[in-house]
């Protein structure tokens, strides 16, 4: 099988025009790239981030994908898909103890024939160290020249490479925007879209909106993941509301709001931060009297609605 002549990219992803109430007030007009909608199973970022992996473990010859993630994480249950869309076996190293059943993304992941092998929270930590990386496929039996490794949420410059290719997938009704926003959980998805935009959108700002706690470190990731020294982007780090997969009761009702109004679903880990944000900061910038009236925003919806079964809305 050729996985460079697969793509589940088989039309342009729609990108959906957003009137809110608050939207009206500010003056701002706001669309959504709706990666959400690119595949049911291979949904949001995560294709973009996995298709130069895959294209790369076949070209070496390497039959297995092993990565990294959580009972809840979104990159694990696409891998999975992705790995029984196109007949790869994966494997997937989930952090923590195994409970008593699985998440709803583990049961789909092992119904896609993936196979699971669990870390202790201080082994997990350790699975960036080569030694110990050795030393884990040693245990499972796995010869290191069949394995092609993919870091946690795909960030790695093959992943990269994929998110450059996002704002394309848009297609012809992709516009001009002043603003792009997205969420930023590890740098890889703000990295590809700044680079693509500083080539096809040099006076449109990238502002990524870091889902974690203490993100200032993704900084210097997004710097090494471009390689150069890009001005377009900015991150935000203010917007975790407690950190990875913290919720607060403003985000929630928040989300409820614009889900009433827009009938577009938001995630808590991820967009619905991203949301949030883009909400505040325009209302904010309105109670100052900062100019913020006829600016074009384009948010990025990168899915993960998956991950809202293990949270209650």
């Amino acid at each position: 099988m050729v996985f460079e002549s697969i793509d589940v990219l088989d039309k342009p992803v729609p990108v959906q025009s957003v009137n809110t109430q608050w939207l009206y007030e500010t003056g701002v007009s706001l669309d959504i790239l709706r990666l959400d909608e690119l595949d049911p199973e291979i949904s949001g970022n995560k294709w973009f981030k996995l298709k130069h992996n895959i294209i790369e473990a076949q070209r070496g010859g390497r039959s297995t994908i092993l990565s990294f993630g959580g009972a809840w994480s979104n990159h694990i249950h696409a891998l999975a898909a992705t790995g029984h869309r196109f007949g790869m076996p994966t494997i997937g190293i989930i952090r923590g103890e195994p409970g008593e059943s699985l998440s709803a993304t583990l049961t789909d992941a092992v119904n896609w024939g993936m196979q699971l092998h669990y870390l202790s929270r201080s082994d997990y930590r350790r699975k960036n160290e080569v030694v110990f990386l050795h030393h884990l496929l040693h245990q499972l039996g796995l010869p290191a020249q069949e394995v092609h490794v993919v870091p946690e949420g795909g960030s790695n410059s093959l992943g990269v490479q994929g998110c450059c290719e996002i704002l394309a997938a848009g297609g012809a009704s992709l516009g001009s925007y002043d603003e792009i926003w997205l969420a930023c959980g590890t740098g890889a998805t703000l990295s590809g879209v700044a680079l693509a935009a500083s080539k096809d959108m040099p006076e449109t700002r990238v502002t990524g909106v870091a889902v974690l706690k203490g993100g200032d470190f993704l900084r210097n990731d997004i710097d090494k993941h471009t390689i150069q020294s890009l001005d377009n982007w900015r991150l935000l780090t203010d917007y975790h509301h407690g950190g990875y997969a913290r919720i607060t009761k403003e985000l929630l009702a928040f989300i409820k709001s614009f889900e009433s109004e827009t009938a577009i679903p938001l995630d808590p880990v991820y967009t619905g931060k991203v949301m949030f944000a883009i909400w505040y900061s325009l209302t904010e910038n309105l109670k100052q009297g900062l100019p913020c009236r006829g600016k074009r925003l384009l948010m990025i919806h990168t899915g993960g609605l998956q991950g809202r079964r293990g949270i209650k809305i």
